[in-house]
């Protein structure tokens, strides 16, 4: 009777907690590779850094067969955009993958006694993230990534330089980690939730906004706008985009595990606002250019 009571509460805690959340629920489903490579590690690695984003609740990877078996789908079939998907329950959405390409290429340069040698590990990925409940592909693009994962020289006879332990690895965690960001950033944007008289909060932490690397960048920009009224394709209905008002650019400078700190680099910000990340090169230039305005207009 007791262990009953017990159970009874731990399930009543658990509607509790599962209704509180307003979290989407992903898996993912067959992750095949036409090139070799561990699919599973690379799995895990997913899973890891889209767990990390903290906007999505993880299905356990044993539900996803079963589910997809209810339906009698293909996996297969909607890797390769031919399979049909819809009303499976307890979950929203699904990741599917296949990993094209794989390995590390090499290059050398040789003048006179110079001597060098580098290698990049290169990854690829189509990826396609299913909405579960209508069957529609939400996502569907090839994602390339690559990393520097070892160089060395040699002048005068002598050797400088090391190579990584494992750049496999090591471009795999970079494709998981650019993978989770789209996919998140498809689905929640990134948004200012709180502002200072010179700093503002974002609703993304260390996982999307730290240096940012995995949007080849060494530095988080930010352009900031207002969202105006979608527009839509008049064929078919689709919502193509909306009106932006630029409002201004932050720099993140202290990325949190849940959220971030971002210093204000022009603008009048305000809470709700959307942001979208620009490449450290563009941020840099705008940075350089606003301070040289300031100098000038004080002097």
């Amino acid at each position: 009777m007791r262990k009953l009571l017990l159970t009874i509460i731990f399930l009543n805690f658990s509607i509790l907690i599962d209704a509180q959340s307003s979290k989407p629920v992903i898996g993912i489903g067959e992750m095949r590779s036409t090139v070799g490579g561990d699919v599973n590690s690379f799995r895990a690695m997913l899973e890891s850094a889209i767990a990390n984003t903290n906007k999505f609740e993880l299905i356990e990877r044993s539900r996803i067969g079963d589910l997809i078996g209810e339906q009698a789908l293909s996996a297969g079939g909607i890797t390769q955009g031919n399979g049909q998907i819809g009303g499976i329950s307890g979950v929203d959405y699904l990741i599917y993958g296949s990993i094209t390409k794989l390995g590390v290429e090499s290059s050398n340069l040789k003048l006179g006694d110079f001597k060098s040698d580098s290698k990049t590990a290169v990854m690829s990925v189509d990826l396609r993230v299913v909405d579960a409940s209508t069957g529609s592909i939400k996502i569907s693009e090839t994602v390339e990534v690559e990393a520097s994962v070892s160089s060395g020289m040699v002048i005068d006879g002598r050797s400088m330089g090391g190579d990584e332990a494992d750049p496999i690895n090591t471009v795999q965690r970079v494709a998981a980690n650019k993978i989770a960001g789209k996919i998140s950033l498809n689905i929640f944007p990134i948004k200012i939730v709180n502002v200072t008289d010179t700093q503002v909060y974002l609703n993304y932490g260390s996982s999307l906004l730290s240096k940012c690397s995995w949007v080849d960048s060494d530095s988080c920009f930010l352009k900031v706008v207002s969202l105006g009224e979608g527009f839509t394709d008049p064929d078919t209905g689709e919502v193509l985009g909306a009106d932006e008002e630029y409002i201004g650019t932050v720099e993140v400078v202290d990325p949190k595990s849940k959220y971030s700190i971002a210093n204000i680099i022009e603008g009048n910000m305000d809470r709700g606002l959307t942001a979208f990340l620009i490449s450290g090169k563009e941020g840099k230039r705008l940075k350089k250019a606003i301070k040289k305005a300031s100098k000038k207009k004080k002097r």
